[in-house]
């Protein structure tokens, strides 16, 4: 077992999570029949692929092949290895890790990480009480002066950098830390002379990822100091495409109001959050990423995007809309008056006010991009009609919908003031000239690799033997060591030694090679036996790899017969032409006794 922790502890820690609450953190889930369905985390779609099995304790994606238990789901959402998946789930559990056999190098980067996370809550507290003494007074009435009160400021931990040169770095090194873990965490910036604190005199917005763990530091200059915003760099925990500031203290939010609302700065989500506006959230800096437009659609369809009303959050709106859209949100866009901010505008007006005014009057993708056309092209204008008759057409030739495409054409030619016929041509020309790999879509399907019969007989007895622990014993006993492939000869011993305690989850800990668990999640949740079915199903796999192995033998002799000289041989051309009657006869006994199993696993077909 991965990392050499006790199976009996990993089998406790498992136990103790449903896989659906857990990956609820992660995607929006809707029960349908026995299982829950929701849009995958790992590749791009609209339409749910990704299954969630409460009672199996596993899930799979149809899309993307991808399948695992609770430890799997976290490997791949967080990025940690098993024995660091393992350890996450028992200090949420409250369970102390038991020693182990972990090999020194795993055990240097598991440390390191957690010596990293341990250093960045320490850092958070640290300019979180910094805010408080003399030296802060300045940030924090400019933290009143923008309106926060002091719960707040606590609620998102906010904090002070101080002016030196080595304030935090001095702080951590009493408390055991490296220069080169201050490095790794981005607290420090180094030149050739010598190491220096990476965030001084500004205002700290701690970053969190889902799990409100501090990953990350946002700092905001006071006074005229350069640049304005300042964000830590990319490090073992801190991936900025990947990230949404305050997502951790929205999610309940998102959930309750089924929407979100993504802002472009840390002053306008903690504005929002304060006036009642608990859906808020930030991308990290103006771009919108694919990722965290994935965030926000594993948590709800609906997504209003308000950015500044300046030149440039219009061109990162623009930009947003795509990206949302494409990841199949169901776009709106919250349009400020100018001149104002969200956090302005939330000052001044009030809560209530924003959530009427600006949210509840958000305009659907479409409508806004034509809007704003309209504002920045004259019609009547000959030239610039030109440009926004083209324009247009490149907005509608992206609706996708048929019915929706249709009602647009009609509002564009009251705009426009042409005949719909004219959009409607140009709207052609466009998609027609279109690459395909430019129009918006999910990523194909791909299907798991080493769907052979030899590979997946001996996955689907694993998988009948997870389901229905029983026929271990019945049927374990017929396979010869020879008849199961080396590389499942580990989980087949494991599966007897452990009968009592087989499940899908537990199998999917024993198997441990990604193409043949993608396999094996697939037929865990989408094959449906009962015990009768299950049994001959079983017994026709089993089959079948002794018929394989009959025929490998046989194959063997064949190609050995053939290099012997028959004047010098003889005796042992007899022996091996006895073996291969007999393996035959063998063979055509199982085969005949497997007639009356026809129409259960008949993929497995005769091996002759």
């Amino acid at each position: 077992m991965e990392g050499n922790l006790p199976n009996d502890f990993i089998d406790d820690i498992r136990s103790r999570f449903d896989i659906v609450e857990i990956v609820s953190q992660y995607v929006q889930l809707k029960r349908s029949g026995r299982n829950h369905f929701g849009l995958c985390p790992f590749h791009g779609e609209k339409t749910p692929s990704f299954s969630v099995s409460q009672e199996k304790q596993i899930f799979h994606c149809f899309g993307c092949g991808e399948g695992g238990n609770v430890f799997t789901f976290l490997m791949k959402m967080e990025g940690y290895t098993f024995p660091e998946a393992v350890a996450e789930l028992a200090k949420r559990a409250g369970i102390p890790l038991p020693e182990t056999r972990t090999s020194p190098a795993a055990r240097k980067v598991r440390r390191g990480r957690q010596r990293l996370a341990e250093m960045m809550e320490l850092a958070a507290r640290f300019y979180h009480s910094h805010l408080q003494q003399p030296g802060g007074r300045r940030a924090a009435a400019y933290l009143k002066q923008r309106g926060l009160t002091a719960e707040t400021i606590k609620y998102f931990g906010l904090g002070y950098a101080p002016q030196a040169w080595d304030a935090v770095k001095a702080f951590l090194v009493r408390k055991g830390y490296t220069e080169g873990e201050m490095l790794s965490g981005g607290l420090l910036t180094d030149s050739e002379r010598r190491s220096y604190d990476r965030f001084r005199n500004r205002i700290i917005f701690p970053i969190c990822d889902q799990r409100g763990k501090v990953i990350a530091f946002g700092g905001r200059a006071l006074g005229d100091g350069q640049p304005k915003y300042l964000n830590s760099p990319e490090t073992p925990l801190f991936n900025k495409s990947k990230t949404l500031y305050a997502l951790h203290l929205a999610r309940e939010h998102i959930r309750q109001s089924k929407k979100a609302v993504i802002f472009e700065g840390y002053m306008d989500v903690i504005a929002a959050h304060q006036a009642g506006i608990g859906e808020a959230v930030a991308s990290l800096g103006t771009a919108l990423t694919e990722t965290q437009a994935r965030l926000l659609r594993n948590h709800t369809e609906e997504v209003i995007i308000v950015f500044d009303a300046d030149t440039a959050g219009q061109a990162a709106t623009w930009r947003g809309l795509a990206i949302l859209r494409a990841a199949g949100c169901l776009v709106k866009v919250g349009v400020l008056p100018e001149g104002l901010d969200p956090d302005d505008f939330i000052r001044r007006f009030g809560g209530d006010a924003f959530r009427r005014e600006i949210l509840d009057r958000s305009q659907l993708l479409v409508d806004y991009q034509l809007s704003r056309l309209i504002a920045r092209y004259n019609p009547e204008n000959d030239s610039e009609r030109i440009i926004l008759f083209d324009k247009v057409a490149e907005v509608l030739a992206a609706v996708e919908n048929a019915m929706e495409q249709e009602d647009y054409l009609q509002k564009a030619a009251n705009l426009l003031k042409l005949p719909a016929q004219a959009i409607r041509r140009e709207v052609d020309k466009v998609q027609k000239r279109r690459p395909v790999a430019a129009v918006a879509r999910p990523l194909p399907e791909r299907q798991p690799a080493g769907q052979k019969a030899e590979e997946k007989a001996p996955l689907q007895i694993l998988a009948l033997w997870a389901r229905f622990p029983g026929l271990i014993t019945e049927t374990a006993a017929t396979l010869q060591p020879e008849d199961i492939p080396p590389e499942f000869a580990a989980v087949f011993a494991a599966a007897r030694q452990r009968a009592a305690a087989f499940s899908p989850a537990l199998l999917l800990d024993l198997l441990t090679e990604e193409k043949y668990r993608q396999i094996l999640s697939r037929l865990l949740i989408n094959e449906e036996y009962d015990e009768k079915t299950a049994r001959k199903a079983v017994t026709d796999c089993v089959n079948y790899l002794r018929c394989a192995r009959i025929a490998r033998r046989r194959k063997e002799i064949e190609i050995k017969l053939a290099k012997l000289d028959p004047g010098v041989a003889r005796g042992e051309i007899s022996e091996l032409s006895r073996e291969w009657l007999t393996l035959r006869k063998m063979e055509e006994e199982i085969n005949q006794a497997r007639e009356g199993g026809k129409g259960v696993g008949t993929e497995y077909g005769k091996r002759t």
